[in-house]
């Protein structure tokens, strides 16, 4: 019985933050790319690059599927990363019902992003030390690289959208070396990660890069573009520096 709290949860929260975005439309009148065009800053990255998050939904239901079989709900895996990632899929859920209902609520997601990247944070670094096989393997490393490598990004895309939407103008030089800086703290926080990491890198390089080439290609100045490819190619240097040096290649590259 003391592993029934967490799978309910983990389900729960998995399909909530699959529902939250419908949700928070209705209930806004406008969707969450609605908002982020409105407030498009340096850093908000093309279109296309939030079509990672049906990847990340996919994973995360899968996961939630499989966690929640009775032959699986006592492993060790799941136990030591259950919580974290249910608190993140539940966050998203949030995030998405707030905000897009603009004014106020944007501070309220600006928070929201970084308890949600603390969260994953936490099962991330966990994952590197709990030993897993097959699907229990794969699942949770895939899941948790890919959300933890996007939400690497996306709190610097949220801070300069909240940005724009409080008056700040994206067309000022000041707002270009803010963007650059931005994207060379990314480069930073990711590599360190990756050179930490013992598994699921693959994952959380490739939604990272995924995330720099989606601000790269966003229309933005030529500084900011080159900054942003920089910072992709730091990250995957990054990855091929630490997949030298591991000797099980698969569990870092793959999960």
């Amino acid at each position: 019985m003391r592993d029934t709290p967490r799978v309910v949860a983990v389900v729960v929260a998995a399909v909530a933050q699959i529902v939250g975005s419908p949700l928070g439309s209705a209930l806004a009148g406008r969707s969450v790319g609605d908002v982020s065009d409105a407030d498009r800053s340096l850093v908000t990255p093309a279109g296309w690059a939030f079509t990672i998050w049906g990847l990340i939904f996919a994973g995360s239901l899968a996961w939630a599927v499989y966690q929640a079989l009775p032959s699986q709900r006592a492993r060790e895996v799941h136990r030591r990363t259950g919580w974290p990632l249910a608190l993140a899929f539940a966050g998203n859920a949030v995030w998405e019902v707030v905000y897009p209902q603009g004014g106020a609520w944007q501070y309220v997601a600006q928070v929201l992003i970084f308890g949600i990247t603390a969260a994953a944070a936490v099962a991330y670094v966990r994952l590197q030390t709990v030993p897993a096989d097959g699907l229990a393997r794969l699942l949770p490393r895939a899941t948790a690289g890919l959300l933890l490598g996007w939400l690497t990004v996306a709190p610097v895309a949220n801070v300069g959208s909240t940005g724009v939407a409080l008056g700040i103008s994206p067309d000022t030089l000041a707002a270009q070396a803010w963007a650059v800086a931005a994207l060379v703290t990314v480069a930073g926080i990711a590599a360190a990660v990756l050179l930490g990491s013992h598994v699921a890198a693959g994952p959380f390089a490739a939604a990272v890069v995924w995330g720099l080439l989606g601000i790269a290609a966003a229309e933005g100045p030529r500084e900011v573009a080159v900054a942003a490819v920089c910072a992709a190619a730091v990250v995957l240097v990054a990855l091929a520096g630490r997949a030298i040096t591991r000797s099980d290649r698969r569990a870092l590259l793959v999960g």
